[in-house]
């Protein structure tokens, strides 16, 4: 079973979305293959909050429940072989010779106060590539809200 962590990202206090994002992309993600050598994690998803044009709710199913509360900016996923893994990944990243390199560049894009990870114990995939929206039965995707998609 694979083991799952989620990460709440703050950018930091004055920082652009667009800056974030390009310094957590093209410099925090190369520093972090870079430092964790073959611990890195099997992926290592990075979510970022759209919170701008007024057409996002437009096209959401629950448009009143859209974004409303959500103050963090990026929410990362990383999925690991195991528990084991993730322990030794974390290690790696913040062994004495590596931390303050992580460190120094999570303040210069994040604000760190904020940060929080929870573990998943679990994880279940669900891709479903012979789904077409408005052409299946109500009885092959009955968990589906049908008529939302049409």
């Amino acid at each position: 079973m694979v083991f799952v962590v989620l990460i709440t990202v703050w950018r930091k206090p004055g920082m652009s979305m667009e800056a974030f994002y390009d310094h957590y992309e093209n410099v925090h993600m190369p520093l972090i293959r870079d430092l964790a050598g073959d611990k890195i994690p099997i992926s290592h998803n990075r979510l970022y909050v759209t919170r701008t044009g007024p057409e996002l709710k437009e096209r959401m199913v629950q448009p009143s429940e859209c974004g409303d509360g959500i103050d963090y900016d990026a929410v990362a996923e990383l999925v690991f072989e195991n528990e084991e893994h993730n322990l030794a990944y974390w290690k790696v990243l913040y062994r004495p010779e590596a931390e303050g390199r992580l460190t120094e560049d999570e303040y210069k894009f994040m604000d760190r106060s904020k940060l929080r990870i929870v573990a998943m114990h679990s994880k279940d995939l669900m891709i479903r590539n012979d789904f077409f929206p408005g052409k299946d039965s109500t009885e092959k995707y009955p968990f589906l809200p049908h008529g939302k998609f049409a």
